[in-house]
């Protein structure tokens, strides 16, 4: 289950039908306020969040999630400098900065990616 937060209609769209195409089922939110209210109702699998958005923008949700789970997130912004430091989310493990435009195919590796290492079996050492 992939938590999709944007406040830009076409961005929640593209990202919901790019993680639908990998099998994944989405729950959408349009402000920070309302992705954390989903998130701590839903177990998710990935959180896909927009940096500068109302109610609270990615950045807060990233800490706020980290504080209470290592759900992956990525961070998607439009800054030039699309860098940890920049978004605000230094020393967050877990979370990945990708720049806007992000391309479908980008995404789509990303999700991937981030999926892998969070449903990835807990083997004994």
């Amino acid at each position: 289950m992939v938590l999709v937060v944007d406040d830009d209609r076409m961005s929640v769209l593209m990202i919901a039908r790019v993680a639908s195409g990998l099998g994944c089922q989405c729950v959408t939110a349009r402000t920070g306020a309302t992705a954390w209210r989903e998130f701590v109702r839903t177990r998710f699998d990935l959180v896909v969040t927009d940096l500068n958005m109302p109610g609270g923008d990615g950045a807060v949700l990233a800490r706020r999630i980290r504080g209470r789970s290592n759900v992956p997130v990525l961070l998607v912004t439009g800054l030039d400098a699309a860098t940890p430091a920049a978004c605000g989310v230094v020393g967050l493990e877990g979370v990945e900065v990708l720049r806007k435009p992000v391309v479908p195919p980008q995404l789509r590796e990303a999700i991937e990616k981030r999926l892998e290492s969070s449903l990835a079996p807990i083997t004994a050492a």
